[in-house]
């Protein structure tokens, strides 16, 4: 079960990360005012927690003994 909650966290965190960056962040272009907005404005809230729920795997990981 350790292993894959980890999984499941590395993925989950990766996904959102990935989500957050490349479709919900600012548009890929650079010729107006309007490219500098993003598509969502708590993208970058996103991508830390992303971030944040892939790097706790580890710590889920040490901590979690499982049944003995």
């Amino acid at each position: 079960m350790r292993r894959t909650v980890t999984i499941l966290m590395i993925g989950v965190g990766l996904t959102l990360t990935v989500v957050s960056y490349f479709f919900w962040a600012t548009p890929w272009c650079a010729t107006s005012v309007s490219c500098s907005n993003p598509r969502v404005p708590w993208t970058a809230a996103l991508v830390v927690l992303g971030i944040l729920i892939a790097f706790s795997a580890a710590i889920f990981y040490t901590v979690y003994k499982g049944r003995e």
